[in-house]
């Protein structure tokens, strides 16, 4: 028997994201597991069988494991707290490099590898740099939850806008993101824009137009019905070295919908050039979403929802309890 216990992370209900889908999953195939947020009074909520919201100020060392006690850290700074907790493993879950946005996570990540006994990593560059300080990296890419993201969820939300094709986007709104070519891509064009996610750290968008629409956060839940309102999806971030080692989830949640995508050229979205419009520059990216919207290939709509199935979170748990068992001979 294996306890899991994700140090305090992103808001359980807040854009749900990899930790909250693992330790879901983890908790579905039968481990008990706590996630630790800072929101929310003091205490325990069971919101599963097995998976318990541990909240607030709530001393970690009442909460009842059973078998080893692994600790899940998703940023590396959580490593001043590895101490504080029982513990009979760590594993450093890296899911974005510590660069641009994220460079605060920098001067943390040596004692973190020093403190885990496994290290996994979402993208192939990650990876790369990750298996040249620590003996025990594996990659373990994000993935679709498939249960939630159906294409029977087809009712029109009442805020989406009408009378247009919509192009969108499903996630944080962000610095991150490629300012300059959306700007270039909603001059004069026929279709409206919709952004559906926060705005993150308190980024406020740039552009204020007639046909971009920012509809903010939307329950977990809600997500594939906007998604299934969409003509065509996009991930127009910037490339650098924060995003070029980023392994969108998003992605895969638009191939579970079928959906045509349209990217800027990131490293991670190049093994998926057979199912998505990948673009060099605006100009391209502003083409590609004509093609995306006028795209009448049943064939890849169906290559797409078969690459999100080879992908989703159920089979990466598999891949955990493997390793886990490989290196621990826990299961």
């Amino acid at each position: 028997m294996i306890t899991f216990i994700q140090m305090p992370s992103v808001p359980f209900d807040w854009m749900v994201q990899r930790p909250q889908q693992i330790m879901t999953k983890l908790a579905r195939h039968g481990y008990k597991v706590y996630y630790f947020t800072s929101k929310g009074a003091n205490g325990i909520i069971q919101r599963e069988p097995n998976l318990n919201i541990v909240s607030g100020n709530y001393n970690p060392q009442d909460i009842k494991t059973e078998g080893s006690v692994i600790l899940w850290c998703s940023s590396p700074n959580q490593v001043l707290n590895v101490d504080k907790i029982y513990h009979d493993y760590v594993i450093y879950d890296v899911v974005d490099d510590a660069s641009d946005e994220f460079i605060t996570w920098q001067p943390y990540i040596n004692k973190m590898l020093e403190k885990a006994n496994i290290v996994f990593t979402t993208a192939d560059k990650l990876y790369e740099k990750f298996r040249k300080l620590h003996p025990k990296v594996y990659l373990l890419n994000n993935a679709v939850d498939l249960d939630n993201f159906s294409l029977n969820k087809i009712n029109k939300p009442k805020d989406l806008p009408t009378f247009k094709p919509i192009v969108g986007y499903v996630g944080a709104v962000a610095s991150w993101m490629d300012w300059d070519t959306i700007d270039f891509i909603t001059k004069k064009s026929r279709y409206n824009f919709v952004f559906v996610g926060p705005f993150y750290n308190g980024f406020k968008p740039p552009l204020i137009k007639s046909n971009i629409y920012y509809l903010g956060i939307k329950n977990y839940n809600e997500l594939p019905y906007y998604i299934n309102n969409f003509n065509c999806c996009i991930i127009p971030f910037k490339v650098n070295n924060m995003t070029n080692s980023c392994n969108p989830v998003k992605l895969y949640e638009y191939f579970s919908l079928g959906k045509p995508v349209v990217t800027t050229n990131m490293r991670e979205i190049n093994k998926f050039s057979n199912v998505c419009y990948i673009a060099n520059n605006a100009v391209e990216f502003k083409d590609y979403i004509d093609k995306a919207v006028n795209e009448k290939s049943n064939e890849m709509v169906n290559r797409r929802i078969i690459t999100a199935r080879e992908n989703s979170w159920d089979s990466r748990i598999n891949n955990i309890k493997k390793i886990l068992y490989n290196e621990f001979q826990v299961i």
